[in-house]
């Protein structure tokens, strides 16, 4: 998606603001920032390689062949190459990986996918999905390591990013929508909690702290947060915890009780046993095999 966007720009501001972030071997990254009223123009694009987009703020209004989708930031689209889009008036952010034609095929040769319902269908061709804490924490890392980071890591990155989101295409029902969740404010309080997440989760924070962040009660946050995200933000805080203690181990030689003290664990013991409810296996194990 985006590799063509046709468009006039205003002269008081920018309707749309798109800029490449990171090219790799195998993807692209880029940024799309966009604010269409009711009063303008579709914007219309191409799409020439498989593509995901990550909506991370606001609201995404999309009409993809014969498909229409109304996405609020938690959502990821998956798009198969060579058709036509049109972006609806609409206000956000997403993130847009697009992938190499090689990379597609070969994924999914190399992960058994060619039975999956997207790959395997070809009337099939674009399905959203509910992100969840771990796909959130990774595109996370990524946006905020994409103007330093090495090629390595960032492949490293993206390819486990695409790997979660890939992984829920087994599982997803041919015709998901989006939760009905009424009122901006009430999402635009879940993405800031998400981010207030994200930047301290090696902290011992509350509940209360999380709610502070975006101006609601505790006990009204809770309900919001799991209603849009489906996950409580205690089970939230707790994946990209073991998520973030997951990468340590695959890439550094931190001791497994440093590990835990920077994922955020107080207890060596706690992080042991919730690591290997979470993997399978204990810190230790994880390590040798990765």
């Amino acid at each position: 998606m985006a590799q063509q966007i046709h468009i006039n720009t205003a002269s008081v501001f920018e309707e749309v603001q798109s800029a490449f972030l990171f090219t790799s071997d195998f993807y692209q990254i880029k940024h799309l920032g966009y604010h269409l009223t009711a009063s303008r123009q579709c914007i219309k694009g191409y799409n020439e390689s498989l593509c995901m987009v990550y909506v991370k703020r606001g609201n995404f209004l999309l009409d993809y062949f014969n498909r229409s989708y109304d996405m609020h930031s938690g959502f990821v689209l998956l798009d198969k190459p060579d058709y036509e889009y049109r972006i609806r008036p609409s206000d956000g952010a997403c993130t847009i990986f697009n992938f190499t034609e090689d990379f597609y095929k070969q994924y999914a040769a190399d992960n058994g996918l060619q039975n999956a319902f997207f790959f395997s269908d070809r009337n099939i061709l674009s399905v959203m999905l509910r992100s969840n804490p771990v796909i959130d924490y990774l595109h996370y890392q990524i946006a905020h390591k994409v103007s330093g980071a090495g090629k390595l890591e960032m492949d490293s990155l993206v390819l486990d990013f695409f790997s979660q989101a890939a992984a829920l295409i087994t599982s997803a029902k041919h015709e998901e929508t989006a939760v009905d969740i009424s009122g901006v404010k009430k999402i635009t309080a879940v993405e800031i909690a998400r981010d207030y997440i994200n930047e301290n989760f090696a902290k011992d924070i509350s509940l209360c702290q999380i709610a502070a962040s975006c101006f609601i009660s505790p006990f009204h946050f809770s309900r919001i947060f799991k209603k849009v995200t489906t996950f409580s933000p205690g089970r939230y805080l707790q994946d990209i915890r073991l998520k973030n203690a997951a990468l340590l181990l695959k890439n550094t030689a931190m001791p497994v009780t440093d590990i835990a003290w920077a994922s955020g664990f107080n207890s060596t013991a706690y992080f042991a046993t919730s690591f290997r409810q979470q993997y399978k296996m204990n810190p230790v194990q994880y390590r040798k095999l990765n």
